[in-house]
């Protein structure tokens, strides 16, 4: 979870100073769409939290976003069609338009659903892997019991 936690402080850094791309949702879409839990939510608030001081918006908009975009990954990720990666790209898609408009009725933000959304919804396929490359190598869970 350490780790979870510093690269998404990285990636909310890199997100609002040198990448126009919402990296931070994705990370946290990703992780919600392959572990299901509390901590998911407290991570989008929290981080939800650090995008809007680092964007200089209002506070609470994005973390109440975030959290409504959250529950409705987990929501999803039980369904059958999680089984599948691939289903994660229009699932990101549509989560991050939802984003984009309603940044963009609150926050009177410009909208850039097409050139900008296609390619952070194809990038998160790979980051999904990543994740879950992670949770399963190299996080201990709680059932697994060595033999000494």
């Amino acid at each position: 979870m350490k780790t979870l936690i510093i690269v998404l402080i990285i990636a909310a850094f890199i997100q609002t100073t040198l990448l126009p791309l919402d990296l931070l949702l994705i990370i946290l879409i990703c992780r919600a769409y392959i572990k299901t839990g509390k901590e998911n939510l407290y991570l989008a608030f929290l981080f939800g939290l650090l995008i809007s001081h680092l964007t200089l918006t209002l506070i609470g908009v994005k973390s109440v976003l975030y959290l409504i975009l959250i529950q409705i990954t987990q929501v999803l990720s039980k369904s059958r069609l999680a089984g599948n990666s691939v289903s994660l790209i229009p699932l990101v898609f549509v989560l991050l338009s939802a984003n984009q408009i309603t940044n963009v009725f609150l926050l009177q933000q410009t909208i850039q659903i097409f050139p900008r959304i296609l390619i952070e919804s194809i990038i998160s396929l790979p980051i999904l892997y990543l994740i879950r490359l992670w949770e399963e190598r190299f996080i201990v869970r709680a059932d697994i019991k060595l033999k000494v």
